[in-house]
């Protein structure tokens, strides 16, 4: 059923195909292996309709599809989301984008705070950003303190977009709402221009 449900949500997906998006995406070093360039509010929408249905994310993340990756993130159970689980959810975070996408999964699964300590760890400077995101959208005051714990540390990462979020993080770690500090990334973002060497592009909040 699940491959049957796939297919049928790649079908959804082409009709909403955006080369120019997708192109642009390229320019802006958001790279992945198969990109339709769908709008995440969109991708939303096909989503909701499939949810929660952990087995059917599972499949949709393992493909090399960032369309297919993103609704699997709002697709899944955040009750079926295990730390044992965390290198499969964490191997597709190979951009910003994902990271903020993985970031609202993470944050409503109960092993949140296993998640965020753990990639906040991790040099990977994507899974550090994933795991402040996720950390900031959590009510969990233990992932609070653990972006308490690193914030400082990770101001001095070799990711701009790192120091910027850390910074923004260790001065005050329970921002409402979170868009905040995506706004301030974007406008360091726009500030700094090619001097970024890990440049973040955020499409369709």
């Amino acid at each position: 059923m699940s491959t049957g449900q796939m297919i049928e949500i790649l079908g959804r997906l082409r009709k909403q195909m955006n080369g120019e998006i997708s192109e642009l995406m390229m320019m802006h070093g958001v790279n992945y292996a198969l990109n339709y360039g769908v709008a995440i509010h969109s991708i939303k929408e096909i989503a909701r309709d499939y949810a929660p249905n952990t087995k059917l994310a599972r499949l949709l993340y393992s493909q090399q599809v960032r369309d297919l990756q993103i609704a699997a993130c709002y697709i899944a159970d955040p009750a079926d989301i295990l730390i044992a689980d965390q290198e499969f959810w964490g191997e597709a975070v190979i951009n910003g984008e994902m990271a903020e996408q993985l970031s609202g999964l993470i944050a409503r699964c109960e092993n949140c705070d296993r998640f965020v300590e753990s990639w906040l760890g991790n040099p990977n400077s994507n899974l550090q950003y994933c795991a402040l995101l996720a950390a900031a959208k959590s009510h969990s005051p233990i992932a609070a303190v653990r972006v308490a714990d690193y914030a400082l540390a990770l101001t001095k990462s070799d990711s701009v977009r790192t120091r910027v979020i850390a910074t923004i993080l260790s001065k005050n770690y329970n921002l409402p709402p979170i868009a905040q500090a995506i706004i301030q990334i974007k406008q360091s973002d726009v500030l700094a221009h090619k001097q970024i060497n890990d440049e973040i592009y955020i499409y369709d909040n």
